[in-house]
């Protein structure tokens, strides 16, 4: 019995590392964005098969890679009459189990409209994407008549699976948006000034409405477009995230 146990184990061992080494070997071909990923691993890893609009998967990046998971983006080139790239990301175990999948980035345009999706903000728990909708004048001059745009926010599992996305229409206005969708830590923020968190903490105040008292800061965020004031206490406003990241802003100016 116990020979058995000793040899089933030594199987499970072989198997996986096998299974690491040929992920190991997908993982190889993406040091080099745009190269064509071969059939077989195409298949198994992404599921692809050639079809008329798009006959080739290419290797785009290594976006995220941790301890639990790997994401890795590929790139697929449209053939669809009008100037189209898309491009996808999926996540995978350490041996290379596929996790999920989802749309990445792209650039899809002709004469009427110009779509596109690009990557703007990367960590291992979020992912930002600015989302662009432009109208054209395809008769005329092709000048931009009308123009929508707007951030998607991906939040990312620590076993690498991607939570439902959601979006925020004013952040993509603000320059400092992120510290209201994602807690830091002191690592990240040890290197800014002491003004500059002054900054971001206040803007997440602004973001919420807030009417400053000090001149500075009503001066300051009166410029900006997208800042309505209309409350005098918008603590309880705050979301979980921005608390985490204004105790943390305000324990480094102790």
């Amino acid at each position: 019995m116990i020979r058995y146990v000793v040899l089933l184990c030594m199987f499970i061992t072989i198997v996986m590392n096998a299974q690491e080494s040929e992920f190991d070997e997908l993982l190889d071909l993406f040091e080099e964005p745009n190269k064509q990923i071969p059939v077989d691993q195409a298949l198994k890893y992404f599921d692809f098969k050639s079809t008329e609009r798009a006959d080739a998967l290419l290797t785009g990046e290594i976006v995220v890679k941790t301890s639990n998971y790997v994401i890795l983006s590929t790139v697929m080139n449209c053939n669809v009459g009008v100037s189209c790239e898309q491009s996808s990301i999926t996540s995978f175990t350490t041996l290379g189990d596929r996790i999920n999948t989802i749309a990445f980035e792209r650039k899809i345009a002709d004469c009427s409209f110009d779509d596109s999706r690009t990557s703007v903000f990367v960590s291992s728990n979020l992912l930002v994407f600015k989302e662009v909708r432009e109208k054209l004048d395809c008769i005329g001059d092709g000048k931009q008549i009308g123009i929508k745009m707007w951030l998607e926010f991906q939040p990312i599992k620590g076993d690498g699976t991607f939570s439902k996305p959601y979006t925020d229409l004013k952040a993509i206005e603000r320059e400092n948006y992120i510290y209201s969708h994602r807690i830091f830590t002191v690592d990240e923020l040890n290197d800014k000034t002491e003004e500059e968190l002054a900054v971001i903490k206040n803007e997440i105040f602004a973001s919420h409405g807030y009417m400053f008292t000090k001149k500075k800061w009503q001066d300051y965020f009166e410029s900006k477009s997208w800042y309505m004031p209309s409350e005098t206490d918008a603590a309880d406003k705050l979301t979980a995230i921005e608390k985490k990241n204004i105790e943390l802003i305000l324990s480094l100016k102790q």
